[in-house]
């Protein structure tokens, strides 16, 4: 199984957010994450990369 971590791309920085993502799905404008434990976490804010293979997907919350 590949989980993933989600972090928030902030200048050239980048800070996490969440862990063990195993699902990611859009919703309007936003995105709703579900953890390894079935949790939902919905973030607003603009999908900017998601590299699977590294487990690795990146936000843009600065809206």
């Amino acid at each position: 199984m590949c989980l993933s971590k989600v972090y928030e791309k902030n200048g050239s920085s980048e800070n996490i957010l969440l862990n063990n993502i195993q699902k990611i799905k859009l919703d309007g404008d936003g995105v709703i994450f579900t953890d390894l434990l079935e949790n939902d976490t919905r973030i607003t804010g603009r999908l900017l990369s998601a590299d699977l293979v590294n487990g690795k997907v990146i936000m843009d919350t600065s809206h």
